[in-house]
């Protein structure tokens, strides 16, 4: 059978640049950015979970992503040219419940794509589909993407969904990034301007329960 090679892993990338461009941490607004940014390490090294959002052009059709995540671990969904494709990643092994047209625009035909439509799909940890999507470990390990130094500058202050944040200003890259002002120095914003906008919300920090794979899963071929 032939085997899928996901798309996932751009949406996963786009977010890594904003990760990059600019992050920033709790304090007050007259925190320096720097200082801002180390609380914001320290907040999000300590996290055990978080939930993350994201809308925009990131490439390849995709224009959407919703995930928890748990340690390694994530579960949540991409769209993409219209499509949902649900994804979960638990120890290491990657699942896809995803509608034929994702398949076939793959290059699987309409008869294997029929079989693995609305039905997940495994791929064990360390098959060649597995390593498509390996980058959505981007998505489970923000802490490590952290900048330690950069071109920000401070925006002031505003709200989002209710909560006080400060803003930092990336002056290069057009990255600005809302950071909780009260409570633990999480990101709860990111956002980026230019040809297109995408923006990131993460939220529910140490507050998503864990979860488990899908039972009985089709699993395809690990070359």
């Amino acid at each position: 059978m032939s085997q899928p090679r996901g798309r996932a892993a751009t949406a996963a990338a786009a977010m890594l640049v904003l990760l990059t461009a600019a992050c920033g941490g709790r304090g007050l607004g007259s925190d320096s950015p720097a200082q801002i940014l180390a609380a914001a390490k320290t907040a999000v090294q300590n996290a055990s979970s978080y939930e993350i959002s994201g809308t925009g052009d990131f490439g390849s059709g995709i224009d959407r992503l919703d995930f928890k995540v748990v340690g390694a671990d994530l579960s949540g969904s991409f769209t993409e040219s219209g499509s949902v494709v649900q994804v979960m990643v638990v120890d290491g092994n990657v699942y896809l419940k995803a509608p034929a047209v994702f398949y076939t625009a793959d290059g699987v035909s309409a008869n294997e794509a029929s079989v693995l439509a609305s039905t997940w799909v495994e791929a064990t940890a360390g098959s060649s589909v597995a390593s498509d999507f390996s980058s959505l470990s981007d998505l489970t390990n923000i802490s490590s993407e952290l900048p330690t130094t950069g071109t920000l500058t401070s925006g002031g202050t505003a709200t989002v969904d209710g909560q006080s944040v400060v803003v930092l200003k990336d002056t290069v890259g057009g990255t600005t990034l809302a950071v909780a002002t009260s409570g633990a120095a999480y990101p709860l914003q990111m956002k980026k301007t230019g040809s297109s906008t995408t923006v990131f919300d993460l939220s529910n920090w140490n507050s998503v329960a864990p979860f488990t794979a899908p039972p009985n899963p089709l699993t395809l071929p690990s070359s």
